[in-house]
């Protein structure tokens, strides 16, 4: 399920950090560039009643709407096989009932399992794991404090991001 993810996206980690003066944000955005090769693209600031919040802290709507695209189709199509493999199964070698009704079993085995699938791929895309980050930027922002957010590709990035932030951080 991790390839899922991160598929439409080219930046699936972030880290951020907080601090209460533009000069200390900058400052460790260029430690960021100097220690760690990251690019300025890769990391965005976030001001204080910033209106361009939401695409600061998630800039790639287009990778965000591909995960979901394929993490539904994947995970869907998937879990529909498998209700069919075990609907076929069941009405081959199962117990009488399911012998008896094999339109039935199908029908169930066909619907229940995919609807499975999409509800965890519907999961996937709402990105619990980026809630934290986002709702902390925001309530930094509207609070007065800056936010440095550093977008990664990989998790070697976003680990060294991390150390580097978190030296450097006045609120994490």
């Amino acid at each position: 399920m991790g390839l899922l993810d991160t598929h439409g996206e080219q930046y699936p980690g972030k880290v951020s950090a907080e601090f209460e003066t533009r000069e200390s944000a900058e400052s460790v955005i260029a430690q960021l560039a100097a220690d760690s090769g990251l690019s300025q693209s890769r990391v965005e600031l976030v001001v204080p009643g910033d209106q361009r919040l939401g695409s600061k802290v998630e800039p790639e709507s287009r990778g965000i709407a591909r995960t979901a695209v394929k993490s539904h189709l994947v995970l869907g199509l998937a879990f529909l096989v498998l209700g069919l493999a075990a609907a076929w199964l069941l009405v081959t070698f199962g117990p009488p009932l399911t012998r008896s009704s094999p339109v039935m079993v199908f029908i169930v085995l066909g619907f229940f399992p995919p609807l499975v699938g999409l509800m965890l791929a519907g999961a996937i895309t709402l990105r619990p794991d980026h809630e934290p980050l986002i709702s902390s930027t925001r309530q930094a922002a509207e609070s007065g404090r800056w936010t440095v957010v550093v977008h990664c590709t990989e998790e070697e990035q976003k680990q060294r991001a991390r150390e580097l932030l978190d030296v450097r951080a006045e609120t994490l």
